[in-house]
């Protein structure tokens, strides 16, 4: 047991104890009648109850609802769009968690999503693989994390032209026009686009670190 209580590190798999001298706890499981760790960390006795639990190393940062989550798309797939998720509430996140949006346009009576359902694009919100965008987390409903792209300060952060790949596009009404080959983009863009919005939460980063 004192051995135990002197380890400092232990890796996933490691056998711990024996269940008959400790009871598996938070982040360890049992294997062959051995307790064992299930996350990097450090072992943790309770000697009143026998159970043994192992204190993860830097656990992940896990979105929760209200999170404002950003991030790149990965992949499109019908009315729906996966983005792997790099920042959330602006802290780095090295998780890997991807969440989920949908890029129908809701019935809101506001005239900006009013314009949107004139337009050609009937009632869809345009995004391809690649865009750095942001939302906020609603639901996380069968272990998905869905977020919302709708409110003015949410939705593409940044992209570059689909046409002749300017990286320095300029917002205008509705979309997104290209200064170098004059494309126009329509495009659901949060109020503050521009590279800075997202290369600043790299500068925030640097700076904290």
């Amino acid at each position: 047991m004192n051995k135990i209580q002197e380890i400092d590190r232990v890796l996933p798999g490691k056998p711990l104890s024996v269940i008959e001298e400790f009871e598996s706890g938070k982040n360890t499981f049992v294997f062959d009648g051995e307790v064992r760790s299930s996350v990097i960390g450090k072992p943790v006795v309770n000697m009143v109850n026998r159970i043994l639990n192992v204190t993860q190393r830097n656990p992940p940062m896990i979105p929760k609802i209200g999170d404002i989550v950003t991030g790149y798309i990965d992949m499109l797939f019908g009315n729906m769009i996966s983005v792997r998720v790099v920042y959330i509430n602006d802290k780095n996140s090295h998780s890997g968690f991807s969440a989920i949006a949908s890029t129908r346009i809701s019935n809101m009576g506001n005239n900006y999503y009013s314009s949107w359902r004139e337009r050609n694009y009937k009632g869809k919100l345009i995004f391809k693989v690649g865009d750095i965008i942001r939302g906020r987390v609603y639901s996380l409903l069968n272990s998905s994390i869905h977020i919302t792209l709708e409110d003015k300060d949410l939705g593409l952060v940044y992209t570059i032209c689909f046409s002749c790949g300017n990286t320095d596009l300029i917002k205008v009404s509705g979309g997104l026009k290209c200064p170098n080959c004059g494309n126009y983009e329509e495009r659901k863009v949060c109020i503050d686009y521009g590279k800075e919005a997202f290369t600043s939460l790299y500068d925030k980063q640097y700076l904290m670190g």
